[in-house]
Order: C-alpha cells, then sequence, then structure tokens
C-alpha cells in the first residue's frame, strides 16, 4: 500500500497567545487555506488553558473534536450538556454551539469543514514496547489522512519501507493515496516513558 508520509516537527508549529493561554495550529488543509479565513477544510490544533473559565469563539459550519491532553476541565455546551474531561477524554460537537470551560488544561482540537468529517483515537505504549495500530475504514467513506501526534515519549515507525522516528510534540501526517479500506501500522516505543499518541482520523463523506 502507498501513503504519502511528512513528519512535521514542533519547531515548525504556528503558536499565538491569546487571553486564555495560548494555541497552537499544527496543519491545516488544503495549505493555502488559514483558520483566520475559515475558508480550511480540516485542521488539527492544540493549546494550552491558562485561566478558570473561557469562552470559545463561534464557529458556524465547523465540526469540533476535543480531547484533553493535561489537566482537567468541564465543558459546557449552553441549554445543551456540561461533561467533565479527565486527561484524554474527548467531546464532540458543533462550532455554533455557545461554548465555555471551565477548570486549566491543554488540549488537542481537530475541526472539520464542509463534506470533511473525523474522528479521535488514543492509544499508548509502554516503554520499549510495541504497539500494533489497526484501523478498519468505512465503505462509504474516503479515508484522507491518519495524523500521529505525540503527546508524551516517542515512536519509531516503518511506512512503505521509510523509517520515521517521532518524539514529543511531533505530529506524523500520513495521506492516503488509495481507497484500501484496512490499515496496519507497527509501533517501536523509543522511550524510558509510556508513550501516549492521539491519532486524528479525517475522512471525507
Amino acid at each position: 500500500m502507498q501513503y504519502n508520509i511528512k513528519l512535521i516537527k514542533r519547531e515548525h508549529y504556528r503558536p499565538t497567545f491569546w487571553s486564555g493561554g495560548m494555541a497552537t495550529e499544527l496543519i491545516t488543509y488544503p495549505p493555502t487555506s488559514n483558520y483566520a479565513n475559515r475558508n480550511f477544510l480540516w485542521r488539527l490544533g492544540i493549546a494550552k488553558i491558562d485561566i478558570s473559565e473561557s469562552t470559545f469563539s463561534e464557529l458556524p459550519g465547523v465540526s469540533r473534536k476535543f480531547m484533553v491532553t493535561e489537566g482537567k476541565l468541564t465543558i459546557d455546551h449552553e441549554t445543551k450538556y456540561k461533561k467533565l474531561l479527565a486527561p484524554f477524554d474527548q467531546d464532540s460537537f458543533l462550532g455554533d454551539w455557545k461554548t465555555k470551560t471551565y477548570g486549566k488544561a491543554s488540549v488537542f482540537n481537530l475541526m472539520t469543514r464542509e463534506n470533511y468529517d473525523g474522528e479521535l483515537i488514543h492509544f499508548n505504549i509502554l516503554p520499549k514496547k510495541q504497539y500494533n495500530f489497526k484501523y478498519k475504514a468505512a465503505l462509504n467513506k474516503d479515508l484522507i489522512s491518519l495524523c500521529f501526534y505525540v503527546v508524551t515519549g516517542g515512536f519509531k515507525i516503518i511506512i512503505d519501507n521509510k523509517t520515521i522516528t517521532a518524539q514529543k510534540n511531533d505530529l506524523l501526517l500520513v495521506d492516503c493515496i488509495n481507497s484500501n479500506y484496512f490499515h496496519e501500522f507497527l509501533f517501536s516505543s523509543e522511550s524510558l516513558e509510556i508513550t501516549n499518541i492521539i491519532t486524528s482520523i479525517v475522512y471525507r463523506e
């Protein structure tokens, strides 16, 4: 199976500061799009929330997947529901909901628009061990990308005879060239600590 592979190192990210902390864009697709113009089809980002109460910007037409990576917070969607999120808990919601968070935490975000959607999966690898990641795509969805973000630790992986080594805060982007519905990758830990990885699965409906 063929993939387009790109390792994005943390020094290439674009951090921005806001009143509640710091937000960092990992990748935006298409590459010519940008968050400010709201013309992206999908976007990955991380943020550190340093204030006890934060109000989210309203983003009409955007679907959001939101996972805590450190700390705890309560996410409150006005007139809908509220939910306590511990590390690697997640929530899915629409960008035009009135949303606040209470608590200080670090978070991971997947945003999608138009006919793009996605999901977040967390897995970990014990020190110096291996993990066999498997994903079976739905037949009615066109799988676009598998993105592996390193929260802690690091890994080595071989894809299409290429060896890639990723460290903490790196993002491995694996674009799917063909439409095969089953994907399998063997991750090897390169760390003395537990390696935590968030997988973003992006597809077109």
